[in-house]
């Protein structure tokens, strides 16, 4: 018979049971929940509470579920059509079916909640990890078109409407500082995820006490002492990932939003990639950028991930709930569509050309300079700024309409012809600067490159560690 929790609680229905099982989802926790059994078994055997001679099937079971990331578990769970809660209880099951009495050794020392409160930090860290990786390959890109198109001139908006003008290096830049701004705030949370929850039993701790340092080790956690209620009652970091991975995607929106702006505002400005495009069914001369109105919408969708995971979680009271269940879910989906918004986006942007004429035509009859032309009068003349502005808003009052007439008669009042003016904009002290600002980004790129290897590496190292044995 396949143990279940709850054998002796009598029949239960299928609709009830898939109402409340996390089974099917928890397919990408199957090989996180074996790493973690992995190790407390490891643990087990070398505080010596678990008979070594129990132990050879039941660790050749768990090194196999790893490397198969689950598809042993999963097989077995198929072909038997056996009903579980989630994937801990299959787990436990199987390693039943394997090990037989060996595998109630297993039991001592842990329950289902440190057990799910550490297999979530691992599954979100290397998630993260992912999310920082594609991050730095977007900055890469950025980068790359802020230096490329450093010479063109481009529109900058206030208020719906032209505000300045400025070279696209500004552009591009910009939006490879928010990115590196959210992933600052992606890497400061790995802290969270180091936690070691194992051994907090259920709410208040367990009788054993377990090598902590001896898990920490095979699983790249902290060997610190967490209050154990915490442990297993809070899942804090995963809503601080979720507002995160919001922010993030709120970013990724504007970007889209720009883009779509731009492409129709100012016909053949910005030339996406042929494939980010499609046509209309009846319509032959449309082109909608169809990827970036998907991106706008998954933004949405992330979003209300995060905003219906604090729902959840606010009446709550402390301890583990089986409303955490859903939040994991939630987890699990803004990272797929995270992570393949940023696969599109970087493929977006790499492959992405602006039409420094385009923007020339759109900018030539727009005082897109006006600012500037304050600040330098006022600097040339010695008079007050305020004075200035108060002038030459008197000068655009008096056109009837602001067009390229109005702008030469305003500029020939002070002597100025549009190509002074152009030079003005482009002497700017941020203008002058842009070189400089592009290297710091560079180098804060690269040090950011190293930090996450490192992460990576030491990961490495503590999956062999734990792997090692069996050979």
């Amino acid at each position: 018979m396949t143990l279940r929790y709850r054998i002796y609680l009598g029949n239960s229905k299928d609709f009830i049971e898939s109402y409340f099982s996390s089974l099917e989802g928890d397919k990408v926790l199957a090989k996180y929940a074996a790493a973690v059994m992995l190790a407390h078994v490891k643990a087990l055997l070398d505080q010596g509470v678990m008979p070594k001679e129990h132990s050879k099937d039941i660790l050749n079971a768990l090194v196999e579920i790893v490397k198969t990331e689950g598809g042993t578990l999963y097989r077995w769970v198929a072909e038997g059509k056996y009903r579980f809660e989630d994937v801990f209880e299959a787990l436990e099951a199987y390693l039943h079916d394997v090990a037989s009495i060996g595998a109630g050794y297993i039991a001592i020392g842990r329950s289902r909640n440190d057990h799910i409160a550490t297999v979530l930090r691992l599954f979100t860290r290397d998630k993260v990890i992912e999310v920082m990786q594609k991050l730095l390959e977007l900055r890469r890109v950025l980068l790359d078109k802020a230096t490329e198109f450093r010479s063109n001139l481009m529109p900058y908006f206030t208020h719906g409407q032209i505000a300045q003008c400025g070279s696209a290096s500004i552009y591009f830049a910009s939006y490879e500082q928010i990115f590196s701004n959210i992933w600052r705030l992606l890497a400061q949370g790995l802290e969270m995820l180091s936690e070691n929850p194992l051994g907090s039993g259920a709410a208040s701790g367990s009788v054993l006490n377990l090598n902590r340092s001896y898990i920490a080790k095979m699983l790249c956690l902290s060997d610190a002492l967490t209050p154990p209620y915490y442990s297993t009652g809070s899942r804090l970091f995963a809503l601080y990932y979720l507002n995160t991975l919001s922010l993030l995607m709120l970013e990724v929106s504007r970007f889209a939003e720009d883009m779509i702006m731009l492409s129709n505002l100012i016909p053949n400005s910005v030339n996406p990639p042929v494939e980010h495009i499609a046509t209309s069914s009846i319509m032959p001369h449309k082109r909608n950028l169809v990827t970036m109105e998907i991106v706008r919408a998954n933004a949405s969708k992330v979003m209300g991930y995060a905003m219906a995971s604090q729902s959840i979680y606010k009446g709550l009271p402390y301890g583990y709930n089986l409303d955490f269940q859903e939040i994991n879910a939630l987890l699990r989906q803004a990272f797929d569509v995270v992570n393949s918004t940023l696969d599109v986006l970087i493929d977006f942007v790499a492959r992405l050309s602006i039409n420094g004429d385009a923007f020339l035509k759109y900018i030539a009859d727009k005082p897109c300079w006006s600012s500037e032309l304050v600040e330098y009068i006022a600097m040339t003349s010695g008079k007050p700024v305020r004075e200035v502005y108060l002038t030459v808003a008197k000068l655009f009052k008096s056109c009837n309409s602001v067009d390229e007439k109005c702008i030469l008669k305003i500029l020939s009042v002070f002597g100025l012809s549009i190509q002074d003016v152009w030079s003005i904009v482009k002497s700017k002290p941020v203008e002058v600067s842009v070189k400089k600002l592009l290297e710091d980004a560079w180098i804060r790129l690269e040090r950011d490159r190293n930090v996450i290897k490192n992460v990576i590496d030491f990961a490495e190292k503590c999956t062999a560690e734990l792997l090692s044995y069996p050979s």
